[in-house]
């Protein structure tokens, strides 16, 4: 019977385990035809790093420091994973932006891809949504990020998806 269940237990983990070693982590776009390998269609938001204050201003980040490209990483159930966030001018209070990821210097090889995202401010949160794939590798998920911290020309917070952690980019020179 111990025997059977530790072979349960092994194979119950390695399903999950070659489940994570494809994907970026997150959650799909939700579309009619579309479904991420878990099956799931539903997008996760990210959380705010604190909770709202309905006293608070309605524009708590300075859009005007965001324009430029981001660069380094980011955790998910694959391990650390590169990434690059390129972002354009403000426009009615709100930033397009291209996220881009990549195998991380020393972190497990993965494939590259990248999406649009559309930033606005959401709850006194600066908050990054995806919107549609550039270069979809097989078996990949677009993930929402939350904006904890942005100054200093680095930007921190969080991957909005299962199995998912912080990033963390600084901001490149012209």
């Amino acid at each position: 019977m111990r025997n059977g269940r530790n072979a349960l237990a092994g194979l119950v983990l390695m399903v999950v385990l070659a489940g994570c070693s494809e994907q970026v982590g997150g959650t799909a776009v939700s579309a009619p035809d579309t479904a991420s390998p878990s099956g799931s269609t539903s997008a996760e938001s990210p959380a705010p790093s604190s909770p709202a204050d309905p006293s608070a201003p309605v524009s708590s980040v300075d859009l005007s420091v965001l324009p430029g490209t981001w660069r380094g990483s980011y955790f998910c159930a694959q391990g650390e994973t590169g990434m690059e966030l390129k972002i354009a001018e403000p426009v009615n209070g709100q930033v397009e932006a291209v996220f881009s990821f990549f195998p991380a210097e020393g972190g497990p090889p993965i494939e590259s891809g990248s999406f649009r995202m559309l930033g606005s401010e959401q709850n006194g949160t600066l908050v990054f949504r995806q919107q549609e794939w550039i270069e979809q590798p097989q078996g990949y998920v677009m993930v929402d990020l939350g904006v904890a911290t942005v100054g200093n020309d680095t930007m921190t917070g969080r991957v909005a998806g299962s199995g998912c952690g912080d990033f963390s980019v600084t901001k490149q020179p012209s």
